[in-house]
């Protein structure tokens, strides 16, 4: 009897286990943020009042997920993710994404709605409503580190780099 196999090996990761796409990511936080209840496991926002705060839900190699709360006028600044590939969508609330390619681009996400990117993505996040927003992000792989920008002259410029034990 022949055991071995005709099957090429597979080259690189496995996707769906070893490496997520945008659109897995974009899904999988899509998932997560049509639980009712989710929203309400950050608790109350006595930590730090008028500033973001987040949870991790679920850290392996090649998966992260993050819960995000909003309060209203916060935001992330520019900035990249390290070359991870990502995904987040709006639990509750409203965010306004802002990306720029020749010029900056807003666009505005409710309840539900979310936007899926690769490892090159550069991009601002607000919470520019009347309410506390709440958000999932998931990245693969794990998000290590962001690189921070200013908008100059129309430029984004790296201002600073902040690795993952500053989260």
């Amino acid at each position: 009897m022949d055991t071995t196999s005709s099957t090429p090996a597979l080259a690189g990761p496995t996707p769906g286990v070893e490496a997520f796409t945008p659109v897995q990511l974009l899904r999988l936080t899509q998932l997560f943020a049509s639980d009712p209840a989710l929203a309400d496991t950050l608790g109350p926002d006595l930590e730090r009042p008028g500033e973001r705060s987040w949870r991790l839900l679920a850290d392996s190699p090649q998966l992260q997920v993050w819960l995000i709360r909003w309060p209203v006028g916060t935001g992330t600044g520019w900035h990249d993710h390290g070359g991870a590939r990502g995904g987040f969508a709006v639990v509750r609330g409203t965010l306004t994404e802002q990306t720029r390619e020749r010029s900056v681009v807003a666009t505005e996400l409710a309840e539900g709605e979310g936007q899926a990117f690769g490892g090159s993505h550069l991009h601002d996040v607000a919470n520019l409503g009347r309410e506390v927003a709440v958000s999932v992000h998931a990245y693969s792989p794990t998000l290590a580190q962001m690189t921070h920008y200013d908008l100059v002259d129309g430029t984004l410029r790296p201002s600073g780099v902040e690795q993952r034990p500053a989260w």
